[in-house]
C-alpha cells in the first residue's frame, strides 16, 4: 500500500521578492517557485499574508498544475476580513476547501463545472462557502487515477 510522508509545521521565511509594495500583497507564483526549490515532493505552503497574481485582485491560493507546489493564504478566509465575527468552524472549513482545491491542481485537476465540487473556481468567498469539502464523483475518479497512475 502506498504511503504519504508528511512534514507539518516547518516555518520558512517569505521570499522578499514576492512582496509588491504598491499592492501591499505578495505574488503567489513567487511562493510556488520558492517552495519548489526548497522542498522535495509535493508541498502545500500555508501563509497568513494576502496573495495575488498578475491580472487578479487576489487569490485564495495557487498551484502548479500539475506540479509539486501549492500555496494557500488564510488572510481572506477569515470571517473577520469581511467584517464578520470570529467563526473558527467557518474559517477551518474554508481553509480545508482551499487546501484541497490547490492540492487537486497540484495533482493535475482543472476547475470543475459543478459549483459544489471542491475543484470549482472560487471568484469570491461566497463561492468557497457554497462548495462542499469533497470532490465530485468525476473529479474524485480522476484524482484517484492520477495518484495511482
Amino acid at each position: 500500500m502506498p504511503f504519504l510522508r508528511l512534514k507539518v509545521g516547518e516555518r520558512v521565511e517569505i521570499p522578499e521578492k514576492a512582496y509588491n509594495r504598491l499592492r501591499g500583497q505578495y505574488r503567489a507564483s513567487d511562493f510556488l517557485s520558492f517552495l519548489s526549490s526548497k522542498f522535495k515532493g509535493r508541498v502545500l505552503g500555508v501563509t497568513e499574508v494576502d496573495l495575488y497574481e498578475e491580472g487578479l485582485n487576489f487569490v485564495f491560493g495557487e498551484a502548479y498544475c500539475p506540479g509539486r507546489a501549492a500555496v494557500i493564504s488564510l488572510a481572506r478566509l477569515r470571517p473577520e476580513f469581511y467584517g464578520e465575527g470570529h467563526d473558527e468552524e467557518l474559517f477551518r472549513s474554508r481553509a480545508l476547501k482551499e487546501a484541497m482545491h490547490e492540492l487537486g491542481h497540484a495533482y493535475g485537476l482543472g476547475h470543475c463545472p459543478d459549483s459544489t465540487c471542491v475543484m470549482a473556481f472560487s471568484n469570491s468567498i461566497w463561492d468557497t462557502d457554497h462548495k462542499r469539502d469533497r470532490f465530485c464523483p468525476l473529479c474524485w475518479e480522476e484524482l484517484v487515477r492520477r495518484v495511482q497512475g
